[in-house]
Order: structure tokens, then sequence, then C-alpha cells
């Protein structure tokens, strides 16, 4: 599926998409009022406040408030991250990964159909830098209960993978090699070095990005790719709606990056970018907000944006919802 047909097939159900999803983000939006104080802020006895997690220094200006949490913009024009600050400390964060429910993986299994798309459409990508070989094994942090393992298990690869809530991994475990175990532990607790590593709107919950990507490199063969997903900061419905728009929730998505700050980390920790894509327009999202509608709720099926243009040219722009990412280990 070509991406011009992937964002047709996703705008024909999007409304009844976005209604099944409102219901689970209320759900989760419930689970997130659990730390906040009296006043509707985040508990700071939850929080630490932190430096820009790309080039480390602590300029910044604040942007706006959502769910408790204050978003934020790094002034340094080469990094220009869009990170939560404060933001929960590691043992809180932890904690509220492990005891949140399933309520993402009743989204995935409610809209299967869109995740199974947008997965494949990944695997494409993926597929572009591979060279043919007997075996493909594939680690999928953060792989919920296992959906896309499902899928690239599909395709003869052979399937690992990590997550720390443990009502999601009693159900990737039944068919993948998934271990409940933080990041630092993989090469301790696996012993096993992969070709592809995966994230799919992981990297986003990350703190430490640089930590990250040095633990994926240690954990990749020779030449091993990196594939992440992750929401576009600098899409067009990220600037419009701002903290109307679901990207920014508050306490889950930490940090918030843009293409150029993708080239930044991969620079940083030795990898090569190989590709870097954007997806899902979100005209409709968009078109909904502007005509004074309840952006994913309203009723807009234009493909066009104002009749000025249309997802093949946002996605030349990189002005797509999310980036679909993929590094090389160097």
């Amino acid at each position: 599926m070509n991406k011009t047909n992937f964002d047709l097939a996703l705008k024909k159900g999007s409304k009844k998409l976005h209604i099944k999803r409102q219901k689970q983000l209320n759900k989760a939006y419930d689970y997130h009022k659990f730390f906040h104080d009296k006043n509707g802020n985040i508990d700071s006895k939850y929080l630490e406040l932190r430096n820009c997690p790309i080039c480390n220094k602590n300029n910044f200006v604040f942007l706006f408030k959502k769910n408790g949490g204050n978003y934020v913009l790094c002034k340094n024009k080469s990094c220009q991250l869009v990170y939560l600050n404060p933001c929960f400390t590691d043992e809180h964060l932890e904690s509220y990964y492990k005891n949140m429910g399933i309520a993402q993986s009743i989204t995935v299994k409610d809209e299967s159909l869109f995740y199974r798309k947008i997965y494949s459409y990944g695997i494409t990508n993926i597929n572009k830098f591979i060279k043919p070989k007997k075996e493909i094994n594939i680690l999928d942090l953060g792989c919920s209960t296992g959906f896309f393992l499902d899928i690239a298990k599909e395709k003869g690869w052979k399937t690992f993978g990590i997550e720390l809530n443990e009502k999601e991994i009693d159900i990737a475990k039944k068919n993948h090699n998934v271990k409940n175990i933080n990041l630092h532990e993989v090469q301790e607790k696996l012993n096993y070095k992969f070709n592809v590593i995966t994230m799919w709107d992981v990297i986003e919950h990350i703190k430490d990005p640089h930590y990250l990507l040095k633990t994926i490199k240690k954990s990749l063969k020779p030449g091993g790719l990196f594939f992440f997903q992750t929401p576009n900061v600098n899409s067009l419905a990220a600037r419009i709606l701002q903290q109307k728009c679901n990207v920014f929730d508050g306490i889950e998505h930490v940090n918030l990056f843009n293409e150029n700050n993708i080239y930044n980390i991969a620079k940083k920790n030795k990898f090569k970018v190989l590709l870097v894509e954007s997806i899902i327009s979100e005209i409709p999202i968009i078109s909904n907000y502007l005509n004074y509608d309840h952006p994913y709720l309203g009723s807009s099926k234009e493909k066009n944006f104002l009749g000025i243009f249309d997802d093949k040219i946002l996605h030349k722009k990189y002005l797509g919802y999310k980036m679909q990412v993929v590094f090389k280990s160097i």
C-alpha cells in the first residue's frame, strides 16, 4: 500500500475510529487524575525538573499546560525539542506504566484494521533496508500485547519483545518470547543480538533518548536497524491544535520530536538515518477544528487542506501527524 492510499484508507473510518479512541483516552485521563493535586496539576511529589534531554541545556520557553503537565520548547536552534518539564521521576514513571491497566491494548484490539495497516506499512519501510536473510530476528520494545509481533511473525521473523505492563505481557508471551524487563536489562536477560529493533509510539515515552540509543546499539547486530514511529511535534495538526492535539497528554509523552532533532540524536549516537517519513495527514481533523467542530469527533471528509494542498504535498513538507524512522547502526 502506497502512502496516498494509506492516508485515504485511514480517512474512510476516521470518525468511527476516533469515537472509540476518545473513550479509551477518557479512561486514560481518569487514571492521570490519580496523580493530580487539588489544583489539577501533577502532584510535585511525583516530579523532577530536568534540562533538555537532547542538548542538556536549561534554556526553554513555556508553551502550555495539558492534563496537569507543563510542555516547554528548547530554545537551542539545533534542538528545539518539545518536552515535559517537570516530569515524572524514573521510579514513578515505571510504576505508572506497570499499573495503568490494558487501555492501550484495548485500543489496538478495537482498531485492529487500522493498526494492521500502519504496522504493515512500517514493515514495508523496514524491508527496504534488509538484505535477504534466512532468518530475521526482531525485538519490539514496549510490545504491549504483541499485535505488531504477530504481524512480524506472519512474515517468518523470529519475534522477541519487552513490556512493563504485567497484564499485557501475559497476553504477548503466549505467542512470542517476551520479558517483563527494563531496557538496560535486555542484554543481560535476553543475551541476544537482533537484526531489527522496533519501537511503536514508545520513544516519546523515554526520558533519555541518548541512553536509549546507546542501549539499542549494544543489542543490534553489526549494521542492524532501529525502526521507530513517533508523533511529529512539527505536524500541521500539532501546530494548529496545540494543547487540543492528542500528541500532548501531560504525563506519558515526555519528549516530542521533529525531523531535524531526529537527525541530531542519530548523529550523536553513531546511527545513520536511512528514512524519515511523515505519515497520517490528519487533514479531516484540522478541518473539523477550523470549522469550529470537535477536531476528533467532527464529520469533515475533506481531502485537501482549505483547497490549498493535499496529503502528498503535506507529507513532502514533513507535516504529517506521525513519523516513521529507520536508523542503521554504524
